[in-house]
């Protein structure tokens, strides 16, 4: 079983995807410390689960949060992020990014 899922949610149109504590809790901090609060509203869609949080994203919000996770996927590259900072590896990173652009709704 994979370990992320992003899964369509028939009843509100939109895709359920779900995160690992680490990555979540980093993607808060990148999106809280924007001035705009259209990324303070897209944070606060984080909720908790058991080990992993999830967020049910139209696709428009889906195709913000890839393009988040693509942003902390360049910083892993240009190494001011490390493993040892966040809790996640790149190969993490990478992985959520994956499942967000295969998602069956798609991202325009």
């Amino acid at each position: 079983m994979a370990r992320y899922r992003c899964r369509p949610n028939v009843m509100l149109a939109a895709l359920i995807v779900t995160l690992p504590t680490a990555i979540a809790r980093h993607l808060c901090a990148d999106l809280f410390s924007r001035p705009d609060p259209a990324w303070h509203l897209l944070a606060a869609q984080l909720f908790p689960g058991s080990i992993r949080h999830t967020l049910t994203l139209p696709p428009r919000d889906l195709q913000d949060l890839l393009g988040v996770l693509l942003e902390i996927s360049i910083d892993f590259s240009d190494g001011t992020l490390s493993p040892e900072a966040c809790g996640f590896t790149e190969a993490d990173i990478h992985e959520a990014i994956g499942l967000g652009c295969s998602s069956p709704c798609g991202t325009r």
